[in-house]
């Protein structure tokens, strides 16, 4: 089954950038490498719209919610 021609062209630049500039040690295809993953990062982390809902629970009346960020040396252990 054929990939339609950008989407087919995108996938081709991933896996050889991965393939020749991780794995092969090219330079130039490592910067590659780079860029494209720093663009999908940057894609995620500014993304527009309602954050996804990672942990959800109903309170009953009278109970609360606390939420703390411990020092390094009290969090550990």
């Amino acid at each position: 089954m054929a990939i339609p021609g950008r989407a087919h062209l995108a996938r081709t630049i991933r896996y050889r950038a991965l393939r020749e500039g991780l794995l092969g040690g090219s330079r130039p295809w490592l910067v590659v490498f780079v860029l494209l993953r720093l663009g999908a990062w940057s894609r995620r982390v500014t993304k527009r719209g309602p954050m996804p809902v990672r942990f959800s629970e109903r309170l009953a009346v009278g109970e609360g919610l606390v939420i703390r960020h411990l020092p390094p040396d009290e969090g550990a252990g």
